[in-house]
């Protein structure tokens, strides 16, 4: 018989307990926070895991969903304000860590938390129904921690933090609207599953009681919030699935056009159309080569480039230190183009400024050389020195250098 009490008073204080701001809750999230940033930093997989566990971003979307399903202002305010205040939290912590933390660029899991997709929603509606039916349960289960990790609630977060240390405007609008896509669909389908549960409370006693009934106003713009937020979704789904297509065409085209080698590296730019493979084995002949660029059209890359780079054949281990290699290149070409734009910001403070230089001594200290055109006064340069480290703390040393004394 009590399993037919769906909206049962326990049930009710439970929510509004998980969706309560209290000092537990916040120090659990506060090491929630730190463990998810240290993994996205490290790339650790099994780290962000953890956080998302320990995470309790859950209870006040849960709280939210319920509040506006039966139109409970205690529930709401209560889960809106725990929210609110956990988000907040969650951006200055994370942001403070990354802003101080050695590791400066995004990982892998960082950057996989920037392109939200259609499959992005799909779980959090899924995950959501799982976890309100969970917070039924009276005894410990595996139902909300589970969802926990599959909505994964506590990473996009963090890479908000993330993308604000680091000034990165797309990581910033990726990963908040990947956050918001998990907040939104969670309380969605808390908001339906707590409506489904209370006409079943009610409809034994009521046979008149229908659940498909004419929405009301509310329930309408909920609707149209939801459609106006799955749409962008929709859109960066088709973008990876076309990802997709063209990396699986590019596979076919090694394997059937190239013979008995071994892919290194692949770098394809859907943009400028340009495909760039490293590969080792056996030698290919030029002859191949071009008749591999002449089918391109055959494997759906119409339009494409092809260009091949070849390697001695190594083993795995030398696969693993070569592809390295090839990402220690290519972080330190990010590197320079961004040291060179620091160069070209802080030679736009002042006019007297010449140009600027960047180097690291023995002990890694970073020292910027700012060549004058003329001399100024001491004052000045004390002023320029002190707004520089403002804009770019990890400068440790400003020097001023005149032409006429470098030549």
């Amino acid at each position: 018989m009590s399993r037919k009490n769906y909206l049962s008073p326990q049930f009710l204080t439970k929510i509004s307990e998980d969706g309560t701001l209290n000092i537990e809750s916040l120090i659990i999230l506060t090491c929630a926070i730190f463990i998810a940033s240290i993994g996205l930093n490290v790339n650790s997989t099994a780290t962000i895991i953890g956080a998302m566990l320990i995470s309790p971003l859950m209870g006040p979307l849960l709280a939210i969903g319920t509040g506006l399903a039966l139109y409970n202002t205690n529930i709401l305010r209560k889960g809106a304000i725990s929210l609110l205040a956990e988000i907040v939290i969650s951006l200055v912590a994370s942001t403070i860590y990354f802003h101080f933390s050695p590791l400066t660029y995004a990982s892998q899991e960082i950057i996989a938390r920037t392109s939200p997709t259609i499959w992005d929603v799909m779980i959090a509606f899924f995950g959501g129904s799982a976890g309100i039916i969970g917070a039924r349960k009276k005894d410990a289960n595996n139902i909300v921690p589970g969802v926990a990790i599959a909505t994964a609630l506590m990473p996009p977060l963090c890479t908000v933090g993330y993308s604000i240390a680091a000034g990165n405007l797309k990581y910033f609008l990726g990963s908040g609207y990947l956050f918001l896509i998990n907040c939104v669909f969670i309380t969605l389908t808390a908001f339906l599953g707590v409506k489904i549960m209370k006409w079943l409370s009610h409809s034994a006693g009521q046979p008149g009681l229908s659940f498909f009934r004419k929405p009301t106003l509310k329930e309408t713009g909920i609707v149209l919030v939801v459609i106006i937020l799955i749409i962008p979704s929709i859109l960066s789904a088709g973008h990876m699935v076309n990802k997709t297509l063209v990396d699986q065409n590019v596979q076919n085209l090694v394997a059937r056009e190239l013979g008995d080698v071994d892919l290194i590296k692949e770098n394809v730019d859907s943009q400028e159309k340009t495909i760039n493979l490293t590969v080792s084995g056996k030698k290919i002949n030029a002859k191949k080569i071009q008749a591999a660029k002449a089918n391109l059209a055959e494997y759906n890359l119409k339009g494409y480039s092809l260009n091949i780079v070849q390697v001695a054949q190594v083993n795995p281990n030398a696969e693993n230190q070569l592809d390295r290699q090839v990402n220690n290149i290519l972080n330190q070409r990010q590197r320079e183009q961004e040291q060179e734009k620091h160069n070209q910001e802080i030679e736009k403070l002042s006019p007297a400024i010449s140009s600027v230089t960047a180097v690291s001594d023995n002990k890694n200290k970073q020292i910027t050389l700012i060549e004058l055109k003329k001399n100024i006064s001491a004052k000045k340069k004390k002023a320029l020195v002190k707004q520089i480290k403002e804009k770019y703390p990890n400068i440790n040393l400003v020097e001023f250098v005149q032409e006429s004394e470098k030549e």
